[in-house]
């Protein structure tokens, strides 16, 4: 009876065992998981800062190329007429309204 139950507790704790190794390779396997995925964040956040100052930069030209725009159309507007012409009449203008 008592080699049973020392086969019985031998099995349990060879079980257990096991179940320990097991964990301990999954643990590892989940901690370079996490690792891999914290150097994927740590390069998006790089992106997303090079992606944010290209923007900032783009929208700063964008606004000096607009303000420029009506600047020269100001100038266009406010020019004297040539001789012999009439001045039409004024009218507001934009980018849009060159073309007529």
């Amino acid at each position: 009876m008592e080699g049973m139950n020392l086969a019985k507790l031998e099995a349990v704790v060879e079980k257990m065992l096991n179940n320990l190794h097991e964990l301990r390779r999954e643990n590892a396997a989940l901690q370079a998981q996490v690792e891999a995925r914290n150097n994927r964040i740590d390069d998006l956040e790089v992106q997303l800062n090079a992606l944010n100052s290209t923007q900032e930069e783009v929208s700063s030209r964008v606004t000096n190329l607009l303000s420029s725009i009506e600047e020269w159309e100001r100038a266009v507007d406010t020019d004297p007429q040539e001789e012999g012409e009439e001045a039409p009449e004024p009218r507001e203008a934009n980018l849009f309204s060159m073309a007529d």
